[in-house]
Formats: C-alpha cells, structure tokens, sequence
C-alpha cells in the first residue's frame, strides 16, 4: 500500500514539474507576442482605457473571427468588415502618403473584391451549397491580397495588367494599300 502511495506521489510531482514547465513556456510566448502587439498604438490605447491585456484582447478578436466565420455565425458581416475596413484604412495611410505604388496595388483590390462580391451575389446558394466553407476561403483570399507579408493584390495586378492593358488598348487605325 505504501509503494503505491509513494509511485502516486512521484508521478504527482513529476506531473507539477511538467505542469510548470509548460507555463513558463506559455508566459515566454505570450511576452513575446506582448512585445509584438506593442507595435500599434490603437492596441496599446484600449489596453491603457480598458485595463485589460492587449494579448488578451488580441486573443479574443481572433477567436471571435474564427468561430464567427467557420461556424456561421455573423460570418457574413465578418468577412466583408475585415475585406472592407483593413484594406480601406491602408489605402488612406498609402494616399496620405502619395504611395502611388500601394494606391494602385490596393486600388487594383477593391476592384478584385468588388468582382468577387458580385459573383457571390450571382450565385450565393450554388456557392454555399457547394462550398459550405465560402467564407473561411474567401477571408483568406482576401487577407492574402491585403497583407504586406504576401500582398497578393499586387501580384495578381502583375498578372492581369499586362492583358488589361491590351483589350483597352485603342486600335491602331489600318493603312490604305
């Protein structure tokens, strides 16, 4: 009975040394994510105003997009609020700027976006049905195009200008033979 006892005990402490291990861990991330999260300053003002964490903060916002858009819930107003506003508030900064660059690339954006919007109106119930994770995909797509990590806007206005420009191109008039 003793040696029973005492394996329990071991396995006890050994499960509390693991235990405490993963927090310091967890606390080593959340301070690094900290540090990073102290890079914009509307975080650090709702953190200052609210008294809460900004990690936390940061944390909810993330989870709330996340069982917003894969389980359906509100997942329509979601979406287009991050497609719309993120974009939006980056292209002002850009035209403040004179970015012209960055104006084009998000330009080139909304008009992607404003394509997609228009299809997913055209054929919504084919989509969803086909498709019942649409707007995980579509938010992806778009954060795709907007993050300056990838920007993928600008990638695809690479792709497509070159063309553009051909179809709007005006015809060279023929010469008399």
């Amino acid at each position: 009975m003793f040696q029973i006892w005492k394996r329990e005990v071991t396995q006890l402490k050994s499960h509390q040394k693991t235990t405490h291990d993963q927090m310091e861990a967890v606390e080593i991330y959340r301070k690094q994510f900290d540090t990073h999260l102290s890079n914009y300053k509307t975080l650090n003002q709702i953190e200052e105003q609210t008294k809460v964490s900004k990690v936390y903060i940061a944390l909810a916002g993330i989870l709330f997009v996340t069982i917003s858009v894969l389980f359906n819930v509100l997942h329509v107003f979601t979406t287009n609020v991050i497609a719309t506003v993120v974009p939006a508030i980056r292209f002002m900064d850009a035209a403040q700027k004179g970015d012209t660059d960055a104006m084009k690339t998000f330009g080139f954006y909304f008009v992607v976006l404003s394509a997609l919007d228009v299809l997913e109106d055209l054929f919504y119930d084919y989509i969803l049905f086909y498709n019942p994770y649409f707007w995980a995909q579509k938010l992806l797509f778009v954060s795709w195009m907007f993050f300056p990590q990838y920007l993928g806007a600008k990638t695809l206005y690479s792709l497509v200008a070159p063309h553009y420009a051909q179809l709007v191109a005006p015809a060279k008039p023929k010469k008399d033979q």
